[in-house]
Parts: C-alpha cells; sequence; structure tokens
C-alpha cells in the first residue's frame, strides 16, 4: 500500500484539506513537521517557515496530533538538524536538549526524525519508546551506511535523494534493508548538488534559537536557483518522481513510503502536492509539485525588501511549463535502461537534454535570463560585502 508523508507547520486547517483526500484514497499515512525554531533545530530556516503562519507551540502540536490521530494519521515530529555546534556535549545543552525531546514526546507524537548520529543513540537510551527515523540529510547511500544507522536502533531510513534514479542501488538497499525505507519525491535539487551539505547546515542554524533570524542568507538556493535558470534542463535532472511513477517504485522495490517536501510553502500549494501524490497523477505543470524551485525572489524574506526597491520583475521565478504527462516518456526512459546513478555523466548521457523541447514550453525565456542575472549579481554583491544580512 502507497503510503505518503506530508510537511505541516501543524496547521488545523491542513488537516481540514487532507481529511477528505485520506477518504478518498486512504493513502495519507504521516505528517511531519516541528516548531519553526527550538533547542535542536531543523531542515528548513525559521525565516521560511514563519512566512506562512509556521510559528506553532507543543499546544498547538499536541491538539493536531490528538486530531490527526483521530483520521488514522501519523505525526512525526523533525529533530533533524544536521549541526548542533557540541551543544551535545556539554552538561548543560545535553540537558536543554533531553528536556526539549521530552516535551516533544510529551505531545503524543508517533516517531521523531533525527540527522545528528549521537542523538539517536540519545533518543534511543532515554526515549526507548519513541521511534527513531533517519533523516535524508544523513545522505544514506549504501548497504554500509544503513545497516550502521539500523544498529543505532533506526525504525525507518529515509534514503538519499540520488538513489531515486539509481535503480540497482535502489535494488540492493531494499533486499538488505531491516527497516522502513522511504524516499523523497518532489525536492527537486540539483543532482548530486555541491551545495547541499552546507545548505543543511545553514537550514539547522537559521531554525536554532539561540542564532538570531536576521542573520540567514540562502547562498546555495541562490546559487541552484541561477543555475535552473540558466539551463531548465537541470530540471529534467533532479531526482524527482512523478506521482504516476508511485507504483512502479513499490511493486519493483516493495518501497511504499513517499515523502513529499516543502513545509515552506504555502498551505494551498501543500495540499495540491498532496492530492497530486496521494492520487498518484497530476494533469498540468510539474514545477506545481517541486518544493526547490519554487523559491519566489521577490518575496522571499531574504530579499523582498531588495526587491522593492530594484522592481520585483527580475526576482520573480521566470514562466516554466513542464508538461506532467510528457515526463512520462523520460522516466520510462531512465527505467527501461536501468536508472541513472552516479557513475552516469549528464553532459554524455544526454537524454534528458533530448526529452527537454518535447517536454518543457519556456515561455519568456529572455525573463529566464534576466532573472539568472539577478540572482548572479546578489551573489557577486555578496561576495564582494555590498551586500549583507546586518
Amino acid at each position: 500500500m502507497i503510503k505518503i508523508c506530508i510537511p505541516s507547520r501543524f496547521e488545523p486547517e491542513l488537516l481540514d484539506g487532507l481529511e477528505p483526500l485520506q477518504l478518498q484514497t486512504g493513502r495519507i499515512h504521516e505528517v511531519y513537521g516541528s516548531l519553526s525554531r527550538s533547542v535542536i533545530g531543523s531542515g528548513r530556516p525559521a525565516r521560511r517557515l514563519t512566512q506562512h503562519g509556521g510559528s506553532p507551540t507543543f499546544d498547538d502540536v499536541r491538539r493536531f496530533t490528538e486530531r490527526a490521530h483521530g483520521s488514522g494519521i501519523r505525526v512525526n515530529y523533525l529533530l533533524n538538524s544536521a549541526v548542533l555546534d557540541h551543544a551535545e556535549y556539554t552538561r548543560a545543552g545535553r540537558e536543554r536538549i533531553l528536556s526539549y525531546v521530552g516535551e516533544v514526546a510529551g505531545t503524543g507524537v508517533d516517531m521523531v526524525t533525527v540527522a545528528v548520529p549521537y542523538l539517536i543513540e540519545l533518543v534511543r537510551a532515554h526515549f526507548p519508546e519513541l521511534p527513531v527515523s533517519v533523516s535524508v540529510i544523513c545522505e544514506v547511500a549504501s548497504t554500509h551506511s544503513l545497516r550502521l544507522f539500523e544498529r543505532y536502533g533506526a525504525q525507518r531510513v529515509q534514503l538519499a535523494e540520488e538513489c531515486n534514479r539509481d535503480l540497482p542501488l535502489l535494488e540492493l538497499l531494499s533486499k538488505t534493508a531491516g527497516s522502513e525505507l522511504s524516499l523523497v519525491v518532489n525536492n527537486g535539487c540539483l543532482r548530486f548538488c555541491a551545495y547541499r551539505s552546507y545548505h543543511n547546515t545553514l537550514c539547522s542554524q537559521g531554525s536554532q534559537s539561540d542564532r538570531p533570524e536576521h542573520g540567514y542568507i540562502d547562498y546555495p538556493l541562490l546559487k541552484c536557483s541561477a543555475v535552473r535558470a540558466h539551463d531548465p534542463v537541470e530540471i529534467l535532472r533532479s531526482p524527482w518522481i512523478r506521482p504516476e511513477d508511485l507504483p512502479y517504485y513499490e511493486e519493483r522495490f516493495g518501497i511504499e513510503l513517499f515523502k513529499i517536501a516543502g513545509r515552506q510553502l504555502p498551505l494551498e500549494t501543500i495540499l495540491k502536492m498532496v492530492a497530486a501524490y496521494a492520487g498518484l497523477g497530476y494533469d498540468g505543470n510539474f514545477m506545481d509539485l517541486l518544493a526547490t524551485p519554487a523559491a519566489d525572489f521577490s518575496s522571499h524574506p531574504m530579499t523582498a525588501a531588495l526587491a522593492a526597491e530594484r522592481g520585483p520583475e527580475r526576482y520573480r521565478r521566470p514562466p516554466i511549463y513542464i508538461d506532467n504527462a510528457r515526463l512520462g516518456r523520460l522516466t520510462r526512459a531512465l527505467h527501461a535502461r536501468g536508472g541513472c546513478g552516479g557513475t552516469r555523466d549528464c553532459e554524455e548521457c544526454r537524454l534528458c537534454d533530448a526529452v527537454m523541447p518535447w517536454a518543457i514550453a519556456d515561455d519568456d525565456p529572455a525573463a529566464r535570463a534576466e532573472h539568472a542575472l539577478a540572482l548572479e549579481g546578489l551573489i557577486g554583491e555578496l561576495v564582494e560585502g555590498s551586500w549583507s544580512a546586518c
């Protein structure tokens, strides 16, 4: 049975939208989220989460969890910061962390997701009743790392996004796993993104309560957005999974659990994504379903004021239409040839390049080029020091 995990800010309106989808499909398995800021932090910066009303309290989490359980939906709380700045090894820091996890456990959530390996052991030792999932931030992409996390006591492992298209590796991991495996379907990050590790660290620090919120600049997001604006084929190369292809992963690999990314997005966008993936199909622009390329720098809290001064048009996401139905041609070709692992060079392969004219309608290449120049200009200003967080 295909099961969908949904991003949340613990707003009751999300459950209002999920309950009819649950009745229709029965595939709404779990909702995940966290407080916007905390001693541990999470994988999304507070400035993005709070942009769309993401300031819940533990009382909100508790009420949300009770209601979700009434609809047969589990709740997974994120403790998935990539870094804790050594606080976990001090007596005071360790006590603060344990106190926070205790509050999380008290809300009645069904599972926690963790990225720091030591934190997995800490949770298992002090809260043995609380199941632990390994975050995608851990980049699990080998049988060795999979077994290692299972020895720590992980009951679920979120595999690295690059596994989505590495079909031989996915087959090996699925045969090896003693834990439940899960795949992220729509993050839309660059293939083998060079900025990912740094980005995870920045996001973690940007959600920790002992750090100033205004000090966050999303340099990696600016970089990857400029790359995509220069060449939209990078969107096709990204390791996403179409809603229609979820049964392929279930039937071939026995993987049933699929996670939708996008806690930072508006509620209506999240519900559109959920309807597509729970319904196993979408008739429209695949860009509507991708979390990372959805950034609009004319309204992003990092750049909104600057864009207003200079003219917001250059900072808006350029119009690109990717026909989801036509993307099936690409995914069928990928499946037929055994996937797309790390040893395959995009510049030699060119499969995505061949499909691009068929699948992508580039409505305004001039606006796309102008958008790329605007983002590169910001990066240049950041490097030279004429633009900074404070």
